[in-house]
């Protein structure tokens, strides 16, 4: 039967296990159900589906159908903050919005009187009353935001042959196999959790859907009852894998540890790399981006400790090379920005629906915005970004968007550190920056520890009147 990645000799074989059912569905039962479903999102040209989802099946089912039916998917968190939710709608106009069956929530406020309503296999499909003139270019298949809990309206544009190419390549250099049982750490609108079900399925392997709490009970007995094999995190999740210890989680049979999202304090990586060969298993450190369509870098098991903070080599069909002001370093130990090349990049940017219609501006070529260098053996090492992003708990923050949410009170500007933002302000007591964090925490789903306010008389600026950002990290 023909699989979405790729070809399954075996139709019968498990391919998710969800634990609010408690049931396994087999490829051939998530085919039948996609198709249904497909036929569903019928429509008289190329579609713009924007879709909530859950680690549920009914979510992995409206992905699948878009990929069946042919059509555009923005793939989104339902706990997005409701504004971001109607900015996105108003600047995109969506043909279909989907959502797991229940989740009316995650549809509420946004389509009253534009979207006729309905549900089928699981899903509430909504479809607009009033068709709009979309252009979207053929290769279109599916989009991701470059930062998801602010909702960002700049999307990266990405093809099947990019999420195909990417799959494979992560099957290869895992080694995942078809016997490998994943349990579903992530959500899969992010792009790594989204990589694990893509490659997981290209192998014709299986996946535990479940939304329980990485710190609850109920999780590790999932892990243990449904014997899963492997394991995806980002750097904040291996740091409260290392308070609960993973020895102690009668955990057995996972044997496959996964790490991406941000830079991993060498020492956890170095002690879960010894947890895992106490137990005959595999950690990889990975390095990845939305616009490769998750994972450029990989770095194996076998190259710890002695390649302890690299990010690894590219993955199988990709390169890696650095650049100084345009222009390629040829030796070894020189830093400059980390270009990628691979089947798997973007194919570019959306801002707004005009720029759907767009093919391919990239040309297989990513310049990263990271800093590094590659050793004489090819191993990348990263050491800091030119863009103005961060790492939060394995979500990428636009600081600049962080930023216009405050300027209303102030002037302010934003910095990032590994584990919090650094907020830089010229106004505001300790009681207002309380309510600020409060709301920010509210719209980007992120505790309101993860703001640190600092209260200055005038924030340093650039020549051109530019906040000084570097300044600003000195100060912080």
């Amino acid at each position: 039967m023909r699989r979405w990645f790729g070809e399954i000799e075996d139709p019968s074989a498990r391919a998710f296990f969800e634990t609010q059912s408690a049931r396994w569905s087999t490829y051939g039962e998530v085919a039948d159900r996609a198709a249904s479903a497909a036929a569903e999102l019928r429509f008289s040209r190329k579609a713009l589906v924007f879709c909530f989802c859950q680690n549920r099946i009914e979510s992995i089912t409206a992905y699948l159908s878009c990929l069946d039916a042919g059509h555009a998917v923005l793939l989104l968190d339902p706990a997005l903050n409701l504004d971001f939710k109607r900015a996105l709608v108003e600047l995109y106009h969506p043909d279909f919005i989907l959502a797991p069956s229940g989740f009316g929530a995650a549809l509420s406020g946004i389509e009253a009187g534009c979207y006729r309503t309905w549900e089928a296999a699981g899903i509430a499909f909504c479809r607009a009353l009033k068709p709009y003139d979309h252009d979207l270019h053929p290769d279109l298949a599916l989009l991701l935001s470059t930062s998801g809990s602010t909702g960002s309206p700049k999307l990266v544009r990405l093809s099947m042959r990019n999420v195909t190419a990417n799959a494979q390549s992560i099957v290869e250099a895992l080694d995942i196999r078809p016997e490998e049982r994943a349990v579903s750490s992530l959500p899969f609108h992010y792009s790594y959790g989204l990589s694990v079900i893509n490659s997981h399925l290209a192998s014709g392997a299986a996946v535990v859907l479940t939304d329980a709490a990485l710190t609850s009970a109920e999780f590790w007995e999932t892990v243990r009852t449904r014997e899963c094999t492997s394991f995806a995190g980002v750097p904040y999740t291996y740091q409260i894998l290392a308070r609960l210890k993973l020895d102690s989680l009668n955990a057995p049979t996972l044997k496959t540890m996964t790490q991406a999202g941000g830079k991993l304090h060498n020492e956890l990586a170095r002690g879960f790399h010894q947890a895992m060969c106490r137990r005959q298993g595999r950690f990889f450190v990975m390095y990845g981006q939305t616009e490769a369509t998750a994972r450029i870098c990989v770095l194996p098991h076998c190259a710890l400790p002695a390649k302890l903070g690299s990010a690894g080599k590219p993955i199988p069909g990709g390169s890696l090379m650095i650049e100084q002001d345009g222009r390629p370093v040829a030796e070894p130990l020189q830093s400059g920005e980390l270009i990628y090349s691979g089947p798997n990049v973007m194919m570019g940017y959306a801002s707004s629906s005009p720029d759907l219609a767009l093919g391919d501006t990239q040309g297989g070529r990513l310049a990263t915005g990271d800093l590094g260098y590659l050793d004489g053996d090819g191993f990348a090492f990263i050491t800091g970004r030119m863009k103005r992003f961060s790492k939060l708990f394995g979500l990428r923050i636009n600081l600049d968007e962080v930023e216009l949410m405050l300027r209303p009170y102030g002037p302010t500007a934003v910095v990032g550190s590994d584990d919090r933002l650094l907020i830089f302000c010229e106004h505001g007591s300790s009681t207002e920056f309380q309510a600020y964090g409060l709301e920010l925490g509210a719209k980007l789903n992120l505790h309101p520890r993860a703001f640190h306010f600092s209260r200055v008389e005038r924030l340093p600026l650039t020549s051109n009147g530019k906040p000084d950002y570097p300044a600003l990290t000195v100060l912080a």
